[in-house]
């Protein structure tokens, strides 16, 4: 899967597609760089979970739509006088397969993160309230370590980044079948 989807980054003449690179691979790598070393804590591990999971399964019956179509495009007469059609509708399924690949190891690493890293630190203040102990605990959220947060929202934004590539390969599709 991962060879099939870096295969699509190679524009018409062979060539890589520099700005793919760049945005699918190089953006990522910063911002979760960028995030590491300003400190920045990802507090809302839950929600992530929550909303990397609902893309993934988004994206898994996307999976299941492209290869329908695919099935579907041999026998319609609209697509024999369509020859880049066919390859656009390839080159998106591996786009997706790929997606859904990238989105269960970013549910994995925030799961695994979320379960190993402490969810909160002890916090030790006097008591202010009369007739309390003379010292009660309270916690402070930390939120996953600041490495851990980079690359949890370095994964998130390379899954962004294929997600977007995906949109554009279906708009190109329409828009050969159109013409």
């Amino acid at each position: 899967m991962i060879w099939d989807h870096l295969a699509t980054l190679r524009g018409v003449r062979g060539g890589f597609l520099w700005w793919q690179i760049g945005a699918q691979f190089v953006l990522p790598t910063a911002v979760g760089v960028a995030i590491w070393w300003a400190g920045f804590r990802v507090t809302i591990v839950g929600d992530l979970i929550a909303g990397f999971s609902v893309l993934a399964g988004f994206l898994f019956g996307l999976v299941i739509f492209v290869f329908q179509l695919r099935l579907g495009m041999t026998t319609d007469p609209r697509v024999q006088t369509k020859a880049l059609l066919p390859t656009l509708v390839d080159q998106t399924f591996s786009n997706v397969l790929y997606a859904v690949l990238v989105s269960f190891a970013l549910i994995a690493t925030t799961v695994t993160a979320a379960a190993t890293e402490p969810h909160t630190k002890p916090v030790v203040t006097p008591a202010a309230i009369p007739g309390g102990t003379p010292q009660s605990e309270a916690g402070v959220a930390l939120g996953l370590e600041p490495a851990v947060s980079g690359v949890v929202i370095g994964l998130a934004v390379h899954l962004l980044a294929v997600v977007i590539m995906c949109l554009s390969r279906t708009r190109r599709a329409y828009i050969e079948l159109k013409s």
